[in-house]
């Protein structure tokens, strides 16, 4: 295995940002990531804006992770036991950091030179507290369900308000005074991969701190996405508990993928699926699908022409498939949460 140098030091002060530039801890939580964590690494390494420190959790691995995060170079703080989720892992490390701004990074993502200078020049330029970037729309991982789901993060975040209303850890800044006095990611509720970010992007403006969204800050997602993972992680680990936070007002629905268009389309997905159903019955009921698929397609025009630079006719029509189901189940379990939340509190009150 070739080791990988990372070099640690605080950058010359760009000139537009004055003489006393912030410094940067560059956070990586790692669970057994040895496929994905190099790359990631040497491209932190090699970033236009160095990072003061570099620092992997790493979350009760099993497999090189240690191994490739010591040959980097970095600072290792080790979770013995069970994995605790990544944000336990960010808050950990956060506490062993001494800069005045923290960079979260996936273990798999492999962030493009400038993403970091572009971070915090987009921060400091508005006054913000956090900003955050996107995926770009190179993936690594060519499967059409790779694709799609990484095409679709990406033209979220590049068609979204700049004035954000959530955060995103996946290559996220924030300022480390602001992360501590909120207490970090609520690790008890989030004891895996979820909306750790979200809650906390909701927190963040709830006091009253500005976010922000960067989408030329970017960077690439070496995930290899199987349908069925894109699935459980839309409901599970996304849609199900977003909704909760939703029912328990602790944020809004108008920001990325639950913005007005966005719910617009979940409304016309799931109507073509009741005329479809309702079709075996009555004719007209395709005809209204038919009307209903037409107009959902339109308004998805400028994301399936993304799709189409990327996919075959047949990975196209998959993927449009995927995007119509994603509609239909994110919305149903929106719809499941909020009756489960809603349900729950009247017991309470009873």
């Amino acid at each position: 295995m070739s080791k990988l140098q990372v070099k640690l030091c605080v950058p010359e002060p760009p000139e537009s940002l004055g003489p006393m530039p912030p410094t940067v801890a560059v956070i990586v939580p790692a669970y057994n990531a040895s496929a994905t964590l190099p790359a990631c690494l040497a491209a932190i390494a090699t970033m236009t804006w160095p990072a003061a420190e570099v620092i992997v959790f790493s979350d009760g691995a099993t497999d090189d992770t240690d191994t490739i995060a010591r040959d980097a170079g970095v600072r290792i703080i080790r979770n013995d036991g069970p994995p605790r989720g990544p944000a336990y892992g960010r808050n950990a490390a956060t506490a062993a950091a001494q800069s005045e701004l923290l960079l979260f990074v996936d273990a798999d993502v492999v962030v493009a030179p400038d993403a970091l200078e572009l971070l915090v020049r987009d921060l400091t330029a508005h006054d913000a507290q956090a900003a955050f970037g996107s995926y770009d729309n190179q993936p690594e991982s060519q499967r059409v369900a790779s694709l799609y789901a990484n095409l679709r993060h990406h033209f979220v975040h590049q068609h979204s308000a700049r004035d954000a209303s959530t955060f995103w850890s996946g290559l996220g800044l924030i300022d480390r005074r602001v992360f501590l006095a909120l207490k970090g990611f609520d690790a008890l509720r989030f004891g895996h991969p979820s909306i750790e970010d979200v809650e906390l992007g909701a927190r963040l403006i709830a006091h009253g701190y500005r976010i922000r969204l960067a989408p030329a800050a970017q960077g690439k997602h070496c995930k290899d996405w199987s349908l069925s993972r894109v699935w459980h992680t839309d409901i599970v680990r996304r849609a199900w508990p977003w909704a909760c936070l939703i029912a328990e007002r602790r944020t809004a629905a108008a920001d990325l993928n639950l913005a007005t268009a966005e719910r617009a389309k979940a409304v016309l997905a799931l109507a073509s699926a009741v005329g479809l159903v309702v079709g075996v019955a009555q004719p007209w009921g395709w005809a209204f699908a038919g009307a209903m698929l037409l107009i959902y397609l339109w308004l998805n025009r400028s994301f399936l022409a993304v799709l189409a630079k990327r996919l075959s006719p047949l990975g196209l029509l998959q993927a449009t498939g995927m995007h119509w189901c994603y509609h239909i189940y994110a919305t149903a379990t929106y719809l499941a949460a909020t009756l489960w939340t809603l349900f729950g509190r009247r017991q309470g009150e009873s």
